[in-house]
């Protein structure tokens, strides 16, 4: 056992402490809600045809990133007439790629859900396959929590 008065048992109490606190909870649901969304999976060349057609509604693209000394973020972008808006964020360190893209689904959907006017339809763009699947059901489990709160915003749209 390590004394926390030497350095790395200080080092050691530290991250446990900080890896507890971002422990996530999962929900044991009685119903499970069925996923009210289009999931359509295309190829890199048809994938890139489909982000380049003009179409109605909102269009979204998520990307996620995590760099080798551990920190994880993601960015999500959209046409506003001839301009590009967008979020950026920061997630911290000692998070997995994973936990980004569920965020960045989730909060694609949070930023339609909060327009003035409710678009007719959302399309998004991402690479995110394993969030893409997680999405499509809210079993407990690593990012069923982006899952609720994605499936929140999807019924308030």
């Amino acid at each position: 056992m390590l004394s926390t008065n030497s350095t790395i048992g200080k080092r050691l109490s530290t991250a446990l402490e900080y890896r507890w606190l971002m422990t996530e909870k999962t929900v044991l649901l009685e119903d499970p809600e069925a996923f009210d969304a289009e999931l359509i999976q295309e190829e890199r060349a048809e994938a890139k045809r489909e982000a380049e057609m003009e179409r109605p509604g909102l269009v979204m693209f998520t990307d996620r990133s995590r760099l080798e000394e551990g920190a994880v973020g993601y960015a999500v972008v959209w046409r506003n007439g001839h301009t590009w808006k967008g979020i950026k964020t920061h997630m911290d360190y000692n998070q997995e790629a994973f936990d980004a893209e569920c965020t960045a689904l989730a909060r694609v959907l949070e930023s339609a859900s909060r327009r003035n006017t409710t678009p007719e339809c959302i399309t998004i763009f991402t690479d995110a396959q394993a969030a893409i699947r997680r999405m499509a059901t809210d079993e407990p489990g690593p990012g069923q929590k982006h899952t609720l709160e994605a499936r929140r915003h999807i019924a308030t749209l």
